[in-house]
């Protein structure tokens, strides 16, 4: 424990993560985002949809459809520009799924198996679309933080704004989707310890900006003042 009276016992340093936690939760509680404790039902029944789904199952193609495109519309929006491209990536992920679900093997999560399509389909539009370095929606609020602003959560919306899209990948598959890093290594088709390393650089990068966009947040209200 630093001793009274020096700077690493005045300066607490900024945990960005500590304020997405509890409304993450909340409202990934809406989206399909269930506990851990509940996460292996979910997983069993979302791979008997899939099995029937491989048998031409209309009606359970229409239940995880109903499960993932919320799920999926919301992961994409925050990485593609156009709000059109965002609902034919949609589409043509769920019609993959459609089509290939007799191709799930059954040793990940459907979720990460989904989502693996989703990620290489949007990198896929972005290549099309000629913005190799402008996939993600700079101006689109953070769907988890926007509901109720602040001004902490507006700090967090631009700084997240701020990192490489590979960076910002790897918070939203965690903080936002609840993804763990095996499956993000497997959604990005990546070894977990470059994952690691992505949060590690994504969370350093953040606990930089925030203090200073929160300085220049002060003195903009300062001006105003």
């Amino acid at each position: 424990m630093p001793p009274k009276g020096s700077t690493a016992s005045m300066q607490r340093p900024i945990e960005p993560f500590s304020i997405l936690r509890p409304r993450i939760i909340r409202e990934n509680a809406s989206r399909g985002w269930v506990p851990v404790t509940a996460e292996v039902n979910r997983t069993k029944q979302e791979k008997a949809l899939l099995k029937a789904i491989a048998r031409s199952d209309r009606r359970a193609f229409a239940e995880l459809y109903g499960i993932y495109q919320p799920r999926l519309h919301g992961y994409l929006r925050r990485m593609l520009r156009n709000p059109a491209t965002v609902e034919e990536v949609v589409d043509d992920v769920m019609f993959v799924v459609w089509k290939d679900a007799g191709k799930f093997r059954g040793d990940a999560a459907p979720s990460s198996w989904i989502f693996g399509i989703a990620y290489r389909t949007a990198m896929s539009a972005v290549r099309k679309s000629g913005k190799h370095h402008a996939a993600i929606d700079r101006s689109a609020d953070v769907e988890t933080i926007a509901a109720e602003p602040s001004p902490k959560h507006e700090l967090l919306r631009v700084a997240l704004a701020e990192l490489s899209r590979d960076h910002r990948q790897v918070v939203e598959l965690t903080y936002f989707c609840g993804f763990s890093y095996q499956e993000i290594a497997e959604i990005a088709d990546c070894p977990v310890n470059t994952v690691k390393t992505r949060m590690f650089h994504a969370r350093r990068r953040l606990k930089y900006l925030l203090p200073i966009l929160a300085g220049e947040n002060k003195e903009q209200n300062r001006g105003r003042a």
